[in-house]
């Protein structure tokens, strides 16, 4: 059994954004001229410290935050795309891009059964019950817990129902918003595996890390942002490999342990 895309495979980005820039106010600029792609397939990483504008590339992705120019599509429905710039997240969702966010934001009063309801809302009601068999299949932890209350679980079982909660909308592309903050190091392992098997299930991932060691065992490729600029991009070998990369990366791993 598998997590399908409703959107078929094709040789389309799952997203490709565009000269992108933010702006806070009239003032502030939070992101300039920033461009990245995640292709079919692909798990990307994006990395960076603390306020070097990761997570306003994602509020922008996801229609949480309004782009001041550039573009964001995601992957084709026609041959030109399907623009996101300027849609609303609802918009977003139904169009293949689901999100996990930074600290989880389950329902933590509603039972896993119920978050997972939730996660299947933009979905057909004929659908929704295979794709709760999919994801508590990928997550079995879930199946067992599904009656409990969601805040009851542990760390690590709340960032499970979190990707199974995106994943019941059938997402072409996942965007995982810092999985392992505030996981043990067992958990950032296991979490790891759940990430490669997404992909492995057909669903590209967009990965938002500071832990540039687990982050990099799982992308395929990364890119570095600083700044609210993109300043080195490359595959996950070149940036583990990179001489002049690996204090600046050693540094990221420090700052999220």
């Amino acid at each position: 059994m598998h997590i399908t895309p409703e959107v078929p495979p094709d040789q389309a980005p799952a997203l490709e954004v565009t000269a992108l820039s933010v702006r806070y106010g009239r003032a502030i600029s939070a992101l300039a001229d920033v461009s990245l792609r995640v292709d079919a397939g692909e798990v990307v990483t994006l990395m960076g410290l603390n306020g070097a504008g990761k997570s306003t590339i994602v509020r922008a992705v996801t229609g949480l935050l309004p782009a001041n120019g550039g573009s964001i599509t995601a992957g084709a429905i026609t041959s030109f795309g399907t623009v996101l710039t300027g849609r609303s997240p609802r918009f977003i969702v139904r169009h293949g891009v689901a999100q996990t966010m930074e600290g989880r934001r389950i329902f933590a009063g509603l039972t896993v059964q119920q978050n997972l309801d939730v996660g299947g809302a933009t979905r057909r009601l004929a659908d929704v019950r295979d794709r709760q068999a999919e994801v508590l299949e990928l997550f079995p932890r879930l199946a067992e817990r599904r009656g409990q209350l969601a805040g009851l679980l542990s760390g690590g079982e709340q960032q499970m129902l979190a990707f199974g909660r995106a994943l019941m909308s059938s997402p072409r592309l996942l965007v995982l918003d810092e999985p392992t903050l505030g996981l043990a190091p067992k958990l950032v392992s296991a979490i790891g595996t759940a990430i490669a098997s997404i992909r492995e299930r057909g669903t590209s991932v967009l990965l938002i890390e500071q832990n540039a060691v687990m982050a990099l065992s799982v992308a395929d490729r990364g890119y570095l942002i600083e700044h609210g600029r993109i300043f080195r991009e490359g595959s996950a070998t070149e940036l583990r490999e990179d001489p002049e990369l690996q204090q600046r990366l050693l540094g990221l791993t420090e700052d999220a342990a």
